[in-house]
């Protein structure tokens, strides 16, 4: 709980300009390599996005916390100081940079949630279903993945094309 947790303004600075700084270079690779080619981009490049996931759980560790709730209740503590105020704001700027960009991938390639969701929705999946493991490339059953005895974490991206 980020009420049990100690941080300094110091780790709490550093580690906001860490998270901004990896977010702006991941960010723009990922605009640099999309405006060279989008059906390139996304079964290639899309990866990059992994990048994100381990900038975030760095941060969170960095802070002591588990959730992103438990981290803004350490930036709200530390708010009077200008410097984190700054590094926030910025954050919460990178984050609609990224939603437009994601945005702007999705209307390249012309498709939607709508256009995508053709189907009902599923209310769980059997462990028969079909999945790409995005490091290997190799086709894997959801029950392969779940049957290993590890708690993974799943990042399921739909496919474009």
């Amino acid at each position: 709980m980020a009420e049990d947790v100690s941080v300094s303004e110091d780790t709490l600075t550093s580690a906001l300009s860490l998270l901004v700084n990896l977010n702006k270079v991941l960010l723009q690779t990922a605009q640099q390599d999309a405006a060279e080619s989008l059906e390139k981009f996304v079964p290639h490049k899309i990866s990059i996005l992994f990048g994100l996931i381990t900038a975030g759980a760095d941060f969170y560790k960095s802070l002591g916390v588990k959730k992103r709730s438990e981290a803004e209740a350490i930036w709200q503590k530390f708010h009077h100081n200008a410097t984190v105020r700054d590094k926030v704001e910025e954050l919460l700027q990178l984050e609609n940079e990224w939603d437009s960009f994601l945005e702007s991938v999705d209307s390249g390639l012309q498709t939607t949630d709508r256009q995508l969701s053709g189907g009902k929705m599923a209310d769980s999946l059997s462990p028969d279903t079909a999945f790409t493991d995005g490091r290997s490339g190799e086709s894997v059953t959801l029950g392969q993945y779940l049957g290993r005895g590890e708690k993974p974490l799943l990042v399921l991206i739909r496919h474009y094309g």
